[in-house]
């Protein structure tokens, strides 16, 4: 519950509206141990450029960037969310765990980036 608190909390502070339009699932939450920061990539490979370090108690808004539908009153359930890495997150042939996801991490502005999903886990956005 607290980490949901500082997203909200933080996305208002800084002007976020990563999901304003949206809510129900479809963002996440960096998913590392403590000493361990997740490395957000330039594109879906681990020597792709790194673009942003979040570590687990980081509060950014981080949000599928594709596949899924955005606006006024679209809730997105799991299943949704499920179905739309099915289709963007690659390579298509491993689990989804496996793959590299599109996402927008809005942390005062926003930033297009890759991310290992396996490393980030589902939640709410605000």
């Amino acid at each position: 519950m607290r980490a949901s608190m500082t997203i909200v909390l933080t996305a208002t502070l800084l002007g976020a509206t990563p999901a304003a339009a949206t809510s129900g699932f479809g963002c996440y939450r960096v998913n590392v141990g403590p000493s361990d920061p997740l490395q957000f990539r330039a594109g879906p490979t681990s020597e792709s450029e790194v673009v942003a370090t979040y570590d687990w108690n980081d509060g950014p808004i981080i949000a599928l960037s594709e596949g899924l539908a955005r606006g006024e009153g679209v809730e997105n359930s799991l299943f949704d969310v499920y179905r739309a890495e099915m289709r963007v997150c690659v390579p298509a042939n491993l689990p989804v765990g496996a793959r590299w996801c599109p996402v927008t991490i809005f942390d005062g502005g926003s930033t297009e980036a890759w991310v290992k999903r396996r490393f980030v886990d589902y939640s709410e956005c605000p």
